[in-house]
């Protein structure tokens, strides 16, 4: 099954991709939420040291340039959450949970703006940072766990996760849901105390 690229085919590799999500980073990253590669080098990253999603954040490459602009729209009971390319209103796709129960057992579908129906869904359980995203019931497109951080990222901070990419997934696109889910789960976490443990 062939995955759509999303944002642009340059976010595409053709062999697996190890990407490491490191939240709690040392000074020389300003403390920010970036994505790297397992080399290190970041791919992309937020402005912003706790990933809270208000009307507008945009994920930035490594040279500043912006990648997607992510809009949280509150729709009855639940968010929703639009995704555009760089700075226009080009709209990518829309992620929104699909039964709004409690956080730790949510499916969130995403439906890509050309299409009737959701492609993807993420499943899993988002507290631990261990949730796949699977593409038409079948491909997983990206896994998350905290099994899949490399040794160079474990000096950036305790809080590290990855996310093992297959092959032709647009890693922009995976980005993006993982910047959505981290700023969910940070979210609830706040609403509930701050109980949940890193």
């Amino acid at each position: 099954m062939e995955f759509p690229v999303i944002v642009d085919a340059q976010y595409c590799s053709p062999s697996e991709m190890k990407l490491t999500i490191a939240k709690k980073v040392l000074e020389y990253n300003n403390g920010n939420f970036v994505i790297t590669d397992s080399e290190g080098h970041t791919l992309f990253k937020l402005d912003q040291k706790k990933v809270f999603l208000r009307e507008l954040t945009v994920v930035r490459d490594d040279g500043d340039c912006p990648v997607v602009s992510i809009h949280k729209k509150k729709i009855s009971l639940h968010d929703t959450y639009q995704v555009y390319k760089g700075e226009s209103w080009t709209e990518l796709f829309t992620v929104w949970d699909k039964n709004m129960r409690d956080a730790a057992e949510l499916t969130y579908e995403i439906q890509l703006e050309a299409d009737s129906e959701p492609a993807f869904q993420v499943k899993g359980d988002f507290v631990r940072r261990n949730y796949e995203i699977i593409f038409k019931g079948a491909s997983i497109a990206a896994e998350v766990a905290k099994k899949h951080f490399s040794l160079t990222s474990m000096i950036t901070g305790k809080s590290n996760y990855g996310v093992l990419v297959s092959p032709n997934v647009d890693q922009a696109f995976v980005a993006a849901v993982v910047t959505i889910m981290e700023a969910i789960h940070n979210e609830n976490k706040e609403k509930h105390g701050g109980k949940h443990s890193d």
